[in-house]
């Protein structure tokens, strides 16, 4: 039996989990009776058997050949293979169609020894590189015939031409799976970015300012709303203050008519006051003083106090007017004819009036005329906004009142009057005044004039 403690004639220091770039674990050299099942390696790698002819026999896992059988084929040397699954990334540079610039080529690997009996014959010792190798040699040409920024397009011939050749590592008996992805380099990428900054930058500027004038436009257009609406509703307002000042000028229209209306409406009112107290103090005192008694009854005292007093004073004025035309001698007879006659005619009246108080007689002055107050003045608003007034001065007779009679005077007196029918008023008070006037006398008639003989007039005598 060989012995075990022996080192082979090369080995690695690899487990399960070590990259590899040669599947190869071990090389041993065997004598004629120095194989030994026990010495052998894990059950998980493949053994390859050479002979001393320069043939190979591979014994996959878990299969191992007998002593027998390694005496009976004088086998000279056995190769440990792993047979597991390998990963290997690299990058690749490969030109363009510039020598300033290349690309680069990312070839991503996963490869296994599928033949152990090829592999150890190929007698390649490094994998990845063998793969890298035949990969540069596939693509450079291809990739010379494209610009530099122009990786997409390269990329796409070159994995069609990599596909239709015959897959990589099958000459050393390895099966691979790749991938392929060309990119420009750094240099060209770092332009790129910046352009595409650039571009970003001048993307978003633009953008900016595109959304910037719609967010003006849709600023103007809210402006214009705005001022549209506040343009409606001042409209609006103007409308409905336009027609409340409209309602106001006809309210203020309507209440100065009213005030107008009842302002005319007191002045009549007035206009009849005054017609009616005129008429009642153009009628005499009696008739004011009626009035004042109708409003008050409590002064009938003072009232035929008053009237007597009046009374006395007329009375006197007269009788001095008339001692003064009949003893006068400042005018002629025929001047002083009516004027007597009256002062008679008033003498014979004075000694047939009765004073006040004394049962009444008769009287030769016309009753006065009975009046009635206007309905809308109360006796109580007219004796306090008009006192009564006083007898009126006694003035001279009209023409008419000097060619009345006695008679027809005393037969005046007999007519019952409008306020008291049983009294009789005195001189001065309910008619015109009786103190006569100065009337004018007809002038003479003149005799009639004889015609001279020499054709002028003769005058007659003057009366």
């Amino acid at each position: 039996m060989v012995d075990s403690s022996k080192p082979p004639d090369w080995r690695q220091q690899a487990d399960r989990h070590t990259p590899l770039i040669d599947p190869v674990i071990t090389v041993r050299q065997l004598s004629r009776l120095g194989f030994a099942r026990r010495a052998l390696t894990r059950i998980d790698h493949a053994l390859v058997f050479s002979t001393a002819k320069g043939e190979y026999d591979t014994f996959l896992p878990p299969l191992r050949p007998s002593r027998g059988e390694a005496a009976a084929k004088r086998y000279t040397a056995v190769y440990e293979v792993d047979m597991g699954v390998h990963l290997h990334q690299a990058d690749i540079p490969l030109p363009s169609d510039n020598d300033a610039f290349a690309f680069v080529a990312t070839l991503e690997l996963s490869w296994q020894v599928a033949d152990p009996k090829v592999f150890v014959q190929s007698g390649h010792r490094d994998v990845p590189g063998l793969l890298l190798g035949e990969v540069q040699q596939a693509a450079r040409p291809i990739t010379r015939r494209f610009v530099i920024h122009d990786s997409a397009s390269a990329e796409a011939e070159l994995l069609s031409t990599l596909s239709d050749r015959a897959p990589l590592g099958a000459a050393a008996g390895l099966k691979v799976i790749w991938t392929l992805r060309l990119s420009r380099d750094q240099q060209e990428i770092d332009h790129q970015q910046r352009l595409q900054s650039i571009d970003h930058a001048s993307a978003e500027q633009i953008r900016t300012e595109q959304l910037g004038v719609d967010y003006d436009v849709e600023l103007d257009r809210r402006a214009r709303k705005q001022d549209e609406l506040q343009l409606g509703r001042a409209m609006k307002y103007g409308r409905l203050d336009q027609e409340l000042s409209i309602q106001r000028q006809l309210w203020q229209q309507e209440q100065d008519e009213l005030r107008a209306r009842h302002q005319a409406e007191l002045q009549q009112l007035e206009a009849e006051r005054i017609a009616f107290y005129r008429k009642y103090l153009e009628e005499g005192g009696v008739v004011a003083w009626a009035m004042h008694l109708a409003a008050h009854p409590e002064d009938s005292q003072l009232v035929i106090n008053s009237m007597r007093e009046d009374q006395q004073r007329l009375i006197q004025a007269k009788i001095e007017l008339a001692r003064e035309l009949l003893s006068g001698g400042n005018a002629e007879d025929y001047e002083l004819e009516g004027p007597k006659r009256l002062a008679l005619d008033y003498v014979y009246q004075l000694f047939n009036q009765q004073l006040l108080g004394i049962p009444p007689g008769r009287s030769t002055s016309p009753p006065p005329t009975p009046l009635s107050p206007p309905k809308d003045v109360p006796l109580s608003e007219q004796s306090d906004d008009h006192p009564p007034a006083s007898a009126p001065r006694p003035t001279g007779p009209s023409k008419e009142q000097t060619s009345t009679t006695v008679a027809d005077r005393e037969r005046g007196s007999r007519e019952p009057t409008g306020a008291f029918p049983d009294w009789q008023p005195p001189p001065g008070y309910g008619t015109s005044s009786v103190i006569p006037a100065q009337e004018p006398v007809a002038p003479a008639q003149e005799p009639e004039r004889d015609p001279e003989p020499d054709g002028g007039e003769r005058k007659g005598p003057t009366p």
